[in-house]
């Protein structure tokens, strides 16, 4: 009896041990390979998946930038520079020069189905800082460094072509130092001179007779730009201070009693300044002659409207900037009942940005010009009041380099 429970007992133990035994071999295993393969994936030595991941987020497409060439439709090359340029005659009519050349260029339509017709003059003595042409259009004035003199060119047909042909008139500026800026008035009797900043003299000649009819210097010119009033009683120039400067000319005739004939008398004074409250870079007037866009060091071109008198305008708006612009142009579309609409060009190195008047950018060309801009002018296509809204809106621009581009934007 004994034997027997004792048997029993051992076959209960022996029963529990292979049943624990089973136990402990079916019990899952942790996953010890898996803890290495996720300490292998975030660990810093082995950063693969991360990586690609962070690759493809930085990696990202510039934006193609837009096809300029569609709104070119003229280029002309004519000369290897281009230091100063006139337009004239709702851009009809361009002049500009280089250290030694005068050209003019001449614009039938800007459809150019014949090509701008383009004459040139070489100085051979000296070197040109600036030109002018005269109201009627016939004559070219051109003012050298060395020298500090003024030539008399005149534009004339010869075998159909024209030509510009040198004068034997030469107005002589007794200065100190080198011509800076001409211009000459609308009415094309005064020829306007300016010298650099350490000769302030405003020196006034009769192109007919290159008589010097007065002078004046007014000891604060920083002689930046000079132009005249639409009305030609007024000359602008900037000065030191933040505002332009206006030079009031009074007109009169007065008896000679040696030449027995009346003679033109004028009279020369600052009257007022206008307040740009900042630095003038550039300053031009508008193609309506109503308002005058002004380029400042703060990164903004102011535009003044002009009541009546020049001195009298008054800022109408402000166009702030990414940087400071030293070309601008302002083209007026309309203005009606104290609205103004239209549009504002300017450079910004290489690059044309076209402004409307609330600020915002209209048109964007980059890389126009392969060098800086040094002139830009805004116009309508073959209008000769220039402010049909169905016509096309010409841009006109100028590189250093030498090159005219037409632009239908």
């Amino acid at each position: 009896m004994f034997i027997q429970i004792i048997c029993f007992l051992l076959f209960i133990f022996s029963l529990y041990y292979l049943f624990n035994q089973k136990s402990k071999i079916s019990e899952p295993q942790k996953p010890k390979e898996n803890k290495k393969k996720q300490k292998s994936r975030n660990s810093p030595d082995n950063p693969k998946i991360e990586t690609k991941k962070e690759e493809k987020k930085e990696v990202i497409k510039e934006p193609n930038k837009e096809d300029i060439t569609k709104y070119l439709i003229k280029t002309v090359k004519e000369g290897n520079n281009i230091s100063k340029i006139y337009f004239y005659k709702n851009g009809h009519i361009i002049l500009f020069c280089d250290e030694k050349k005068i050209s003019l260029c001449l614009i039938k339509n800007f459809d150019f189905k014949e090509n701008p017709k383009t004459c040139s003059k070489t100085i051979e003595k000296d070197l040109i800082v600036d030109i002018c042409l005269s109201p009627e259009k016939k004559a070219i004035f051109c003012a050298n460094k060395n020298s500090k003199s003024i030539l008399y060119y005149t534009l004339e047909k010869i075998e159909s072509k024209l030509k510009i042909i040198k004068q034997e008139k030469t107005i002589q500026c007794e200065r100190p130092y080198e011509i800076k800026s001409i211009v000459c008035d609308n009415a094309g009797t005064l020829i306007c001179t300016i010298g650099t900043n350490d000769d302030t003299e405003i020196q006034i000649f009769e192109p007919t007779s290159a008589e010097l009819k007065f002078k004046q210097s007014t000891s604060a010119i920083q002689n930046l730009q000079m132009r005249m009033s639409p009305n030609d009683s007024d000359l602008l120039i900037s000065t030191f201070m933040n505002d332009i400067s206006v030079l009031n000319f009074e007109k009169s005739d007065k008896f000679n009693p040696e030449s027995k004939k009346y003679e033109n008398v004028y009279k020369f004074k600052r009257s007022s300044s206008i307040p740009v409250k900042a630095r003038p870079l550039f300053y031009t007037l508008s193609n309506n002659e109503k308002f005058f866009a002004v380029s400042c060091d703060d990164k903004s071109v102011k535009i003044f409207r002009i009541y009546g008198n020049i001195s009298e305008s008054k800022i109408y708006a402000q166009i702030n900037l990414e940087n400071n612009t030293n070309v601008c142009y302002l083209f007026v579309d309309d203005f009606q009942n104290g609205k103004l609409e239209g549009y504002l060009a300017i450079e910004s190195g290489n690059d044309i940005l076209i402004y409307d008047i609330n600020g915002n950018i209209y048109k964007e060309l980059n890389d126009a010009h392969d060098s800086d801009i040094v002139g830009l002018y805004l116009t309508k296509e073959d209008n000769k009041d220039n402010t049909d809204k169905n016509k096309d809106l010409i841009l006109i621009s100028a590189g250093k380099e030498g090159r005219i581009k037409f632009w239908k934007i």
